[in-house]
């Protein structure tokens, strides 16, 4: 990997400070309430500075949502190391999920509250993005179920449903939360998860009329 000059990485770390006062000032008072004068006051910079970065209030939202949805992905990518047993795995899975939630909370608040008030190119170039998003994802996930099979820790279902499971539990969590208010995420809350994931909800009175 090429080394950055410092006027580059310089660079990069004004472009983030940035992204980061968008993302609170986002979270704090909706999209369209947000100016590009507010933004450059809280990072102490011109606005004529700021569309050096980027071209418009569009164009800064959809670089949030592509940093910090790069450094979830890439943080999920180091929580499984598939040369532990697959449970460990998974519950490192969850509790690095959780944990960025946790520690990432505006950035979820914006994700499903001012998505959809962005302009037409703004929609299809998030649209896009989203698409690579769910595609890196759903691997991750699916790669980990089918671990959990060659492992024989699950049953011999169908990866992509299980896959889909894992994942309809996860975003209900973050989007409860947001709704709701709940709090942090736990490591109580983990532990539920993984139960759930590897028990399921019947309890052993059903189980074993099924068998």
């Amino acid at each position: 990997m090429q080394k950055l000059s410092r006027k580059e990485q310089e660079k990069q770390a004004r472009k983030h400070d940035i992204i980061e006062s968008a993302l609170g000032l986002f979270a704090e008072k909706g999209f369209h309430e947000v100016t590009m004068d507010e933004i450059a006051e809280r990072v102490g910079i011109s606005k004529g500075t700021l569309y050096l970065y980027f071209k418009n209030k569009d164009d800064m939202f959809f670089s949030v949502i592509q940093e910090k949805t790069n450094l979830l992905l890439e943080k999920l990518d180091e929580a499984v190391n598939y040369d532990r047993p697959f449970e460990e795995c998974l519950k490192s899975f969850i509790q690095t999920y959780l944990q960025f939630f946790k520690d990432h909370r505006p950035f979820f608040k914006i994700l499903h509250s001012e998505k959809s008030r962005l302009n037409m190119e703004g929609h299809y170039r998030l649209h896009e993005w989203g698409i690579q998003v769910f595609h890196h994802f759903y691997k991750q996930m699916l790669s980990l179920m089918k671990y959990g099979q060659a492992q024989k820790a699950l049953r011999e279902l169908n990866p992509v449903i299980m896959s889909k499971g894992l994942r309809g539990i996860l975003n209900s969590f973050t989007f409860q939360d947001i709704l709701c208010g709940n709090t942090d995420p736990t490591e109580k809350e983990t532990e539920q998860i993984l139960d759930l994931l590897l028990y399921g909800i019947a309890g052993s009175n059903n189980s074993e009329k099924n068998q």
